[in-house]
């Protein structure tokens, strides 16, 4: 999201958000563990990966402020980058500047790019070729009145034949406290420019402001949040709009969580995968930690 950056390089803008209370649900059952391994980079390696990531089972697809890298799930091996993932024919009509959490579907790469110097006045998503993470020539615009906020993240529920997003703040009394769903093949084959018309929305059991990045894991939606003191992951039934707390990050007070994906890797290589900014001072890192479940 434009409103968190990487420390020491971009600057941190300041949000109106909605205390959150981390109970967990007695429903749910299941026990998550952050596992031994996970990765680490810095200067540069930081930067290009610093907001979102998805995944194609075998691919890691990472996206920065306006780049992108893929690289091998199994030894973090790039294969493919972008550094300027931005095409300047949006940049320039729309003034997009920031690109969010990604999603991947069937050779592509869908992105969702904000406006944030702009007021956040065109969230967009656009497609990238996930062969080479080269813009497509396609891109989708999203209603304004349904995001006010901007787009920080996208994900796919190719089962259910939708996209998901939602407000970055939400409040109840506003309305905001909602999913919103386009159909998948509507951004799929919609002209480029068109307007994706909403689907449905579906109002949630409790606000849930600051989802920096969200994916679908066993037909459910799973979404990291980065709130002082509730650096956490929720899972949201997108039918029914239920709203449950699944585990805390293990994270410093001040590191930023962002990204999201879901890739079952065994007991030892975790089933969430998640991206987090780290808080020191004297060097610009991020890194990816991974979750592993049980009792599920």
């Amino acid at each position: 999201m434009q409103k968190t950056r990487l420390r020491a390089v971009i600057a941190i803008v300041a949000a109106a958000t909605i205390g959150l209370t981390t109970v967990p649900q007695a429903a749910y059952a299941a026990t998550w563990t952050r596992t031994a391994k996970y990765e680490r980079w810095t200067g540069f390696n930081a930067l290009e990966r610093g907001q979102g990531i998805a995944n194609d089972g075998t691919y890691f697809y990472y996206s920065g402020l306006m780049s992108m890298v893929k690289t091998r799930i199994s030894d973090d091996h790039e294969v493919a980058e972008n550094n300027f993932a931005i095409p300047a024919d949006l940049s320039n009509t729309f003034k997009s500047n920031h690109i969010g959490d990604i999603a991947y579907h069937d050779g592509l790469v869908v992105a969702p790019l904000e406006d944030g110097k702009n007021g956040y006045q065109n969230p967009l998503l656009a497609l990238y070729d996930a062969n080479n993470l080269n813009y497509t020539g396609r891109y989708v615009k999203l209603p304004l009145d349904s995001l006010p906020g901007g787009v920080p993240w996208v994900a796919v529920d190719a089962a259910a034949g939708l996209v998901w997003v939602a407000p970055w703040t939400q409040r109840a009394e506003e309305g905001t406290d909602r999913l919103i769903a386009y159909r998948l093949n509507d951004l799929l084959t919609a002209a480029p420019g068109a307007t994706l018309a909403v689907d449905h929305t579906v109002k949630l059991s409790r606000p849930l402001s600051r989802i920096q990045g969200a994916t679908m894991y066993n037909g459910e939606l799973y979404a990291s949040v980065d709130i002082s003191g509730d650096k956490s992951v929720y899972s949201i039934n997108t039918v029914t709009g239920a709203v449950n707390w699944q585990f805390k990050q293990d994270v410093e007070p001040k590191d930023e969580v962002q990204g999201i994906t879901a890739v079952d890797l065994g007991p030892t290589g975790g089933q969430l995968h998640v991206l987090n900014v780290g808080s020191g001072l004297k060097s610009i890192f991020m890194y990816l930690q991974h979750y592993t479940v049980s009792g599920q």
